[in-house]
């Protein structure tokens, strides 16, 4: 694993930047309940055979805490357990589709707000990160596939330790992922992993709570059958 003196290629460079890089169809219009079809055509590059989106986990404490009574436990014994969307919409009787999942969220934080407190003891999914877990499954999946290849690994700028300085470029192994956790100079998980065959790509927003993957039908097909990763099959809307 080393750092390396160069900047994204053009191809992901437009998605995976900061900033509104991307020009998109006007003939191509988008409903409100549309939002995921809407990122993915600014943020993953559509040059792929298939894509997919993965939904950054929530956060409870306990177990125990999977059931509206049980909210008020003593929360000093426990750590905080990520939970997938479908099973985070349970919860408050939201029923979990791509169609409507970003305005079903909605609902529950407003519900949360109420009394205009949020609860000590949840956590909605992390801007911009994929949890430690999903990343490894998702890696392990592409090693398996196409080996221990080089990959770059991405840092955008908010995502370095010095903001004032410039993104930063790994390029390791895939199974390398792991040694960047203890780098003093990039935070969280990479913004993008990309291999400079353009065979697929893992890419986020620094403000996104999903992350989306463009690759191929076998790759996909394989990430989408991930139990409890919250990675879905997505195809980007068209204006035919």
């Amino acid at each position: 694993m080393k750092k390396i003196n160069a900047v994204l290629p053009e191809w992901i460079a437009t998605h995976a930047s900061l900033g509104d890089h991307v020009a998109l169809d006007n003939e191509i219009e988008y409903a409100p309940n549309e939002i995921l079809w809407y990122y993915l055509t600014l943020l993953c590059p559509l040059i792929f055979e298939r894509y997919a989106i993965v939904f950054h986990p929530f956060w409870i404490k306990t177990e125990k805490c999977l059931s509206q009574d049980s909210l008020q436990q003593n929360e000093k014994q426990f750590d905080y357990k990520a939970i997938t969307w479908p099973n985070f919409f349970k919860l408050y009787g939201e029923h979990f589709d791509l169609q409507s999942a970003i305005e079903a969220q909605e609902r529950i934080r407003l519900l949360l707000l109420k009394d205009q407190q949020w609860p000590s003891n949840i956590s909605f999914p992390a801007d911009g990160d994929l949890e430690n877990t999903q990343v490894q499954r998702i890696r392990d999946v592409i090693l398996n596939l196409y080996g221990d290849i080089e990959v770059n690994y991405y840092y955008c700028l908010l995502k370095t330790s010095d903001w004032f300085g410039n993104e930063i470029i790994y390029r390791g192994r895939l199974s390398e992922l792991e040694v960047l956790w203890n780098r003093d100079d990039i935070l969280d998980n990479p913004t993008a992993i990309y291999p400079d065959t353009k065979e697929w790509c893992i890419v986020t927003n620094y403000d996104a709570e999903f992350t989306y993957i463009g690759g191929s039908q076998e790759l996909l097909g394989k990430l989408a059958s991930l139990e409890g990763c919250d990675v879905y099959q997505i195809e980007p809307k068209s204006s035919n």
